[in-house]
Parts: C-alpha cells; structure tokens; sequence
C-alpha cells in the first residue's frame, strides 16, 4: 500500500469544481482525507483570479503512473482542457505531489500554504476507522 499527496487547485468556479473533483477521487481511493481549504494569490501576473486550493492523502495499490493516469481522467471529467490554461482559467489542477516518500514536486511541496495545508489534514486512520466516504 502506497500513501500519495494530491494538491488539488481551482480558480474558475473552484468550489464547485474542487467538490466534484473530490467526490471522484474518493471513488478511485476510498481511504482519502482532505484537507481545509485555503485562497492563495496566482503566481501568474497574466492570471486576475485567485485559487482555492485543497491536499488530499490517500493510500492506494496504484502505481505511480496509474495515479497520473488517473488524475488526468479525473481532471477532464470536471473539465479541464488545454485551452482553459491560455485563458488564465484552471478548471482544475490536480498534481500528485508526493508518492510513498519520494517529494514528486519539490518545488510545490516547500510552498507555504502547502506545508500549512499539510498541518491540517487529518489523520487516514480517522478514514479507516469510519469507513469510505459515501
């Protein structure tokens, strides 16, 4: 079993596309917790909205590339397309950020709301205890 990090962003109708994105991924890892989420400044002078940005941990039998696979499906499902981006629109960004203890995105994982982000999510043993989300 594999634990992996999700950073999950928005800012085009982020909360609506951040739940719809959530409930899909804990239909592909039923032991998933979120954490709360956070409003940060877009890095990109070009982009005027700002995100929400939510982390998820989860654990999985996946591979590392099955994870991607997966998170590229989930992204297009909630409507993600590469015109979106051109327009300072992101429908949803989804990023496997850490797999097992490999830091995937280095430079992600050392942002600030990012490790504050991290602080607040909830253990995945208060998941197993409970069951999968409904």
């Amino acid at each position: 079993m594999s634990t992996i990090i999700l950073s999950i962003g928005s800012n085009t109708f982020a909360r609506t596309n951040i739940d719809k994105a959530k409930r899909m991924l804990a239909f592909l890892f039923p032991c998933i917790v979120f954490s709360e989420a956070v409003l940060t400044e877009p890095e990109d002078s070009k982009i005027a909205f700002l995100y929400r940005n939510v982390l998820a941990k989860a654990e999985t039998e996946m591979s590392q590339n099955e994870v991607l696979e997966k998170i590229k499906q989930t992204e297009h499902a909630v409507g993600r397309s590469p015109r979106d981006k051109f327009l300072g629109r992101v429908i949803i960004d989804i990023d496997l950020i850490k797999y097992r203890d490999r830091i995937l995105r280095p430079e992600d994982f050392r942002k600030d709301y990012i490790q504050k982000l991290l602080i607040s999510l909830p253990p995945l043993e208060d998941i197993r205890e409970i069951g999968p989300m409904p």
